[in-house]
């Protein structure tokens, strides 16, 4: 009884979640959020269909570390889920942010982190 209750609160727990993310014009998820020095770690991106998308940008900032890459959207026509993966991350603390651009000057945008450890100590 208690791993059935335990999978129900989960279900729910992810499905509240997963439609919050789909109500947002982005999102962006890190995984794994603590990864080792010279790791990797894979950005998701989901973004919401809008007529007036036009850009998504990402970025992953920290000291000694910056990465950035945008691919142009074709507004509602766009697919949703985008992946990137990041290399060699050194040790330390990232933000990691998502933004879209559109047609009308606006923007929307999420941030995560990603925190890396090890390395010379």
């Amino acid at each position: 009884m208690k791993r059935y209750l335990g999978l129900v609160i989960a279900a729910v727990v992810l499905g509240g979640s997963m439609q919050t993310s789909a109500d947002k014009a982005i999102s962006i998820t890190v995984r794994p959020a603590v990864a080792t020095v010279h790791g990797s770690a894979r950005l998701t991106v989901i973004v919401a269909r809008d007529e007036k998308n036009r850009a998504l940008v990402w970025e992953v900032d920290g000291p000694n570390y910056y990465r950035s890459s945008s691919t142009e959207l074709a507004g509602a026509a766009a697919p949703r889920s985008y992946f990137f993966t990041v290399r060699d991350l050194p040790a330390g603390e990232f933000e990691v942010r998502a933004k879209i651009r559109r047609n009308d000057r606006t923007e929307a945008m999420d941030r995560s982190r990603i925190l890396v450890v090890g390395g010379p100590g």
